[in-house]
């Protein structure tokens, strides 16, 4: 009997890993082809005013075309089908763009302090399972004490806390380490005037150093509130089970009708048993994209139009063939990349998407650091 059981584990996670395993290539594939037309479109054309314009129009684009066009032709458009038209529905969208422009935002801007480098961002992105973990405990537990059916309760073990422990614990002893803030012996002597003026400019940098720290941590854990908000939209959420049978009327003298009244409300409780109040069905990875990225790209239009870039940029590409086969390169990139990161928080869950996403930071540090 006990082979039997460790047969059956072992054939679910074969299973498991075959049914990810694609995505994860994918993933990779999709962010190298990204990666390299990014770096050869920042090298070749960096003359062009409106590089980045360009460049983020076709990201939002292809994270929009591309799972719309899938859908279309895969799904019978289920992302057409499950689109908002509600103000309460394109609510819940325009709050996930805003944490997903949150995120990046926070990471970038913290990059203009002293004291924060590219190298740190990176570490801290790295170190996002832990936040992920605990986000996802935190909102099973929440959705639990509201009345909703959690499926399958997230619950990590000593190790796996453990492991995302020390790798936050390396990020933070990098970042309060910076060697550029070690400053130079003061003689016993009195200050003088540019001595007082270093060490006024040196303390503003460390404090200027701790604002950008707190941006990245906040952008840290943006990105683990992400995902999982993303797999509770996907799968949707239930209530518990209710009981559907009413309060019995007064009762009566007569056999007869109160043997019918005790047929009528074991039925009803029977029903009851299997009977489920739904408050979504989930929504599939493509439609998901399509509802988010939308109001990015709209808006990002809109921005590109009022400042008068867009006819700029569409008179660029049409007369540089390689410039557009650039950008078509980026966006298809990112779009697949994106596309198979989401499948993955859909079939995995959170934790395994983000620690496959976060596996191109560990090759880019040792690279980065001097």
């Amino acid at each position: 009997m006990a082979s039997m059981t460790s047969t059956k584990t072992h054939q679910n996670n074969d299973d498991s890993t075959s049914a990810t395993l694609p995505f994860i290539i994918l993933f990779f594939s999709s962010m190298i082809g990204h990666e390299l037309a990014l770096e050869s479109l920042s090298t070749t054309y960096q003359f062009f005013p409106h590089l980045a314009t360009s460049i983020t129009l076709f990201q939002f684009g292809f994270c929009v075309l591309l799972p719309l066009l899938l859908s279309l032709l895969c799904t019978d458009g289920d992302a057409v089908k499950s689109f908002p038209r509600s103000f309460k529905q394109i609510w819940i969208y325009v709050k996930l763009s805003a944490i997903v422009y949150g995120a990046t935002a926070c990471a970038t801007t913290s990059l203009t302090y002293e004291g924060v480098t590219y190298v740190t961002k990176v570490v801290f992105k790295s170190a996002k399972l832990i936040p992920t973990m605990i986000v996802g405990v935190v909102m099973d537990s929440l959705s639990e004490r509201s009345g909703k059916i959690v499926i399958k309760k997230r619950k990590y073990g000593v190790w796996e806390y453990g492991s995302a422990i020390l790798l936050c614990l390396g990020a933070a002893g990098f970042c309060m380490s910076p060697k550029h803030f070690e400053g130079e012996d003061v003689s016993d002597g009195p200050l003088t005037e540019e001595d007082k003026d270093g060490s006024t400019k040196a303390q503003m940098n460390l404090e200027g150093h701790w604002i950008g720290i707190a941006l990245l941590t906040f952008s840290v854990f943006c990105d683990a509130l992400v995902p999982n908000l993303q797999q509770k939209l996907m799968h949707g959420t239930t209530d518990r089970r209710i009981d559907l049978v009413p309060s019995l009327v007064a009762k009566n003298s007569e056999d007869e009708e109160m043997e019918m009244k005790g047929l009528v409300s074991e039925e009803r409780r029977r029903q009851a048993q299997s009977i489920q109040v739904s408050n979504g069905a989930g929504i599939s990875s493509q439609a998901l994209m399509v509802n988010t990225n939308s109001i990015g790209f709209t808006l990002l239009l809109l921005s590109t139009i009022f400042r008068r870039s867009f006819i700029p940029v569409v008179s660029f590409i049409t007369t540089h063939p390689h410039f557009l086969l650039l950008h078509l390169t980026v966006g298809l990139g990112l779009g697949t990349a994106v596309l198979a990161y989401t499948e993955l928080i859909r079939r995995s869950g959170p934790a395994v998407a983000v620690t496959v996403a976060t596996r191109k930071y560990y090759f880019q540090v040792p690279f980065l650091c001097p």
